[in-house]
């Protein structure tokens, strides 16, 4: 039962990513025919694909169900970077056509404007305190269900706040610290 639950929510994934949200797939499956014939390897995550692509100054990138990373991010960054675009997927999916307004247009103006990048650093914002890219975290976090390893999404990654705050506070039902 368990592995026929698991093909319908694939193929209603796939479905509602060529209808829906049609156009950012588009656009991704033209980066993959770019970047494919280069050597770029690619995997499969909660049935979106990435492909890992070998571009300077890049983190990663989400068009609907097509995911592109930098293949020099390793370990917990990888890790996280895969959550964060991931929660852009799921973005696109609830979103559709106006996802490329919403979100992919500030998202790209936020990482890439030289006087944003500066503004950032000189005043220690946080990547994630733009709403689109907080809101990826959140979504990311939701549809994984697997957790933030570096400092910096932990601590920052909610639109610059910590992920789970208060954490060590709440409290059950009947009003005993819950376990961590």
């Amino acid at each position: 039962m368990g592995d026929v639950l698991k093909k319908i929510r694939a193929v209603l994934f796939y479905l509602w990513q060529f209808t829906f949200a049609l156009l950012q797939n588009i656009i991704g499956l033209i980066m993959l025919a770019i970047y494919k014939p280069k050597g770029a390897q690619s995997e499969w995550y909660h049935n979106a694909l990435i492909t890992y692509i070998d571009k300077k100054n890049f983190g990663g990138v989400s068009l609907g169900m097509f995911i592109f990373i930098n293949k020099n991010k390793t370990g917990d960054a990888l890790h996280d970077i895969k959550i964060h675009e991931y929660g852009h997927t799921v973005q696109s999916m609830l979103l559709g056509p106006v996802w490329l307004l919403v979100i992919a247009l500030p998202s790209v103006i936020w990482c890439s404007l030289p006087a944003l990048v500066k503004l950032r650093k000189e005043k220690n914002i946080s990547y994630y305190w733009l709403y689109c890219e907080g809101w990826s975290n959140l979504c990311g976090l939701w549809a994984t269900k697997e957790r933030f390893l570096t400092a910096e999404c932990l601590n920052r990654g909610r639109y610059g706040k910590p992920i789970n705050p208060n954490r060590n506070k709440r409290k059950d039902i009947k009003g005993r610290r819950r376990q961590k």
